[in-house]
């Protein structure tokens, strides 16, 4: 045997003993990676000028500062978030300006989980359904190895919840102190409650439940919001016969208790904040974000418009501008939701596209963002049977190098201060025409 396939063969072995491992031991090398990677934060930070730690890290410790002495985080300059992140990182003023980060990787942690238990309910639900239907191929698949089928179904959820535990980049964004992986992790929590509405004598009070969660998460972080209609429709009620549109759109008693759980949350969390810190909580942590601009540099196919604007002192862009912007987005998020929200088993998959849109989209858009859609992928990877490995990884690669190309001149002009406003422009564009033809690969591919 040649040394080429004796190394082969022991990366082989090797892979297959990593997908033999249970689902906690991934999650304990999963932590030991995390405190690796927190531990080289502290000595990066230390010695470098260009900082791992994430700025909004250190803006959100400040905010938590101002907290304990009783005043507003919304004192500090650029403070945009719910004021539930400076309550999370007030650990750092008193014991480590690392625990913070501890906080957002065990939230990483438990999304991996948490993917890993969806992806079994999935099956189970799957698997009940298919036990009350009749006819032949009901009872192929009840005639299967219980045990076989157990296991088979435990180690497709283990492989999903790697894809989010092993993935470097949600790792490093997470230990750089970013927490959009806790807004993950709620989001993910409302699919599986969602899923276990269907089979539950409790049905009435999970949806109550997902909706307050729904709720939460959208005082948490705004973009949410945008899976509000798909969570509507995806329990419309079982039905032998296709719904229709008014059939759909008009609530039984599990959407109006998914309504109350979300009015009731939002409102609670919202309101409360709003007595406490004013009018300035609510224009900073929400409105702001509606009307946010970066005309320094982010991936977003508005950066130019956005800069140039600027740059001729021009305020806003005309109503004819906005609504071509914000069109085409509406309209596709209008379009997934009916498309692929109207069904308990198409709903996490909508969820993804939804946010892959939304992402795509947006005014700006940062490398964090990113974490908005890859927290949902894990779970539809099962879906996409028909796309090859070659396929996959040609994706992965143009995704990959669409961001390398980015880079270049989003570090020229960010550390070398050259005028590369254009250059980012035009590879902010062909990124959004990547990720379009990504989008539709996966669409295309897909298979409930």
């Amino acid at each position: 045997m040649s040394e080429q396939s004796k190394k082969s063969s022991w990366l082989q072995d090797k892979g297959q003993n990593l997908l033999n491992l249970n689902i906690q031991s991934h999650l304990v090398i999963s932590a030991v990676l995390r405190l690796m990677l927190i531990f080289y934060a502290q000595v990066h930070d230390n010695r470098s000028t260009v900082p791992y730690t994430d700025i909004d890290y250190k803006v959100i410790t400040d905010g938590a500062r101002l907290v304990l002495i009783g005043d507003t985080p919304f004192a500090r300059h650029t403070y945009r978030y719910s004021p539930i992140l400076a309550y999370i990182q007030i650990p750092n003023v008193i014991l480590h300006p690392a625990i913070g980060k501890l906080i957002y990787g065990l939230f990483d942690l438990l999304l991996g989980l948490l993917i890993y238990a969806l992806v079994r309910l999935e099956f189970r639900t799957k698997e009940l359904s298919h036990s009350h239907m009749k006819y032949e191929r009901s009872m192929k698949i009840s005639s299967h190895n219980p045990e076989h089928r157990d296991e088979e179904t435990t180690k497709i959820a283990c492989v999903s919840a790697c894809l989010w535990l092993y993935n470097p980049l949600t790792a490093v964004i997470s230990t750089r102190g970013n927490g959009d992986s806790m807004t993950g992790f709620f989001v993910i929590l409302n699919l599986y409650l969602l899923m276990r509405t269907q089979h539950s004598v409790f049905k009435f009070w999970i949806a109550f439940c997902a909706g307050f969660v729904h709720g939460f998460v959208i005082h948490l972080r705004l973009y949410p919001i945008v899976f509000s209609l798909t969570y509507y429709l995806a329990i419309s009620g079982l039905s032998k016969k296709p719904l229709g549109l008014l059939q759909k759109m008009f609530p039984n008693t599990q959407q109006i208790y998914l309504i109350i759980g979300t009015l009731i949350g939002l409102v609670s969390f919202t309101s409360t904040f709003y007595f406490l810190y004013g009018w300035k909580y609510i224009y900073e942590a929400y409105l702001y974000h509606l009307i946010r601009k970066d005309v320094r540099h982010n991936f977003s196919l508005q950066f130019l418009l956005q800069y140039l604007t600027n740059e001729n002192g021009v305020g806003e862009s005309s109503p004819t501008v906005r609504f071509l912007i914000v069109a085409p987005q509406l309209l596709l998020i209008v379009y997934l939701s009916f498309s692929f929200g109207s069904s308990r088993r198409t709903l996490s998959f909508c969820v993804f596209t939804l946010a892959f849109v939304i992402v795509t989209y947006n005014s700006v858009v940062t490398s964090q963002y990113f974490i908005w859609y890859l927290a949902v992928l894990p779970v539809c990877i099962r879906n996409l049977k028909t796309l090859s490995l070659a396929k996959s990884t040609s994706l992965l690669f143009l995704w990959l190098c669409g961001q390398a190309f980015w880079l270049l001149p989003g570090y020229l002009l960010e550390f070398q201060s050259w005028p590369t406003f254009y250059w980012i422009g035009t590879q902010s564009a062909i990124f959004f025409v990547i990720n379009s033809y990504i989008l539709s690969q996966l669409i295309s591919h897909f298979e409930p």
